[in-house]
This record gives structure tokens, C-alpha cells and sequence, in this order.
């Protein structure tokens, strides 16, 4: 999982289900935070910090994202930004010998069906 930057859905042996149900704040899709945020927004008293993951923002997305934002009744369009690196970080934590292991594992799928999902 960390060999995957701490996502699920790039490791074979976890079930769809599973990976429907966890994601990252990059793999969410943006409309539907802005659209959580604006359903909060009727009970919050000033306003949200509403935090954007957008790997490779343009003048365009942003501006499309504000709008939608402001029609939707929100205070505040974007507090923080997020975009990804251009390159990523040196993992010094994930043993290359372990990720190559994993890589080529084709272990069979442990059988999830009997586990409590919360």
C-alpha cells in the first residue's frame, strides 16, 4: 500500500467492494466534496475550509469549480489547493526487494466475504 502512495486500488488481491468503499482524496471525485460541503452548509454558522485535490488544475477547471461552487450556495469557493508533485518523492521506506516481490506475487485473493465490512 505504500509502494501505491496509500491507495487500495492498484493492489490485485483486494476486492472491488473494497475499493469502491476507500479512496484517497485524489481518487474522489472534486463535484461530490462540493457537493457534501454545500449539504453541510445550511447547519454551519459562517462558513467551511473546503480543500481542493486536483492533480493538474487549469484556469478553466478552477473556474468551473468556483461557479459550481458559488451556484450551490457556498461561502467560501476553495480555502486550500492541492496539486500533485511533478515528481514524486523518494520512498525510503518501501524496500525495493519488498515491492518487487509484490509486484510479480500472484497469491490467490483472501477470501473477504465473511469479514465484517464497517
Amino acid at each position: 500500500m505504500m509502494a501505491e502512495g496509500g491507495s487500495v486500488q492498484g493492489l490485485p488481491d483486494v476486492p472491488q467492494r473494497i475499493k469502491d468503499l476507500y479512496k484517497t482524496a485524489w481518487e474522489l471525485k472534486q463535484k461530490l466534496l462540493v457537493d457534501l460541503a454545500a449539504d453541510r452548509g445550511a447547519f454551519v454558522d459562517q462558513s467551511q475550509s473546503l480543500n481542493a485535490f486536483i492533480a493538474s488544475p487549469s484556469h478553466a477547471k478552477l473556474t468551473s469549480m468556483h461557479f459550481y461552487a458559488w451556484r450551490k450556495g457556498l461561502k467560501t469557493g476553495m480555502y486550500y489547493l492541492r496539486t500533485k508533485p511533478a515528481a514524486q518523492a523518494i520512498q525510503f521506506t518501501v524496500d525495493k526487494v519488498i515491492k518487487g516481490i509484490s509486484e510479480v506475487s500472484t497469491s490467490t485473493p483472501v477470501d473477504t466475504s465473511t469479514a465484517p465490512v464497517p
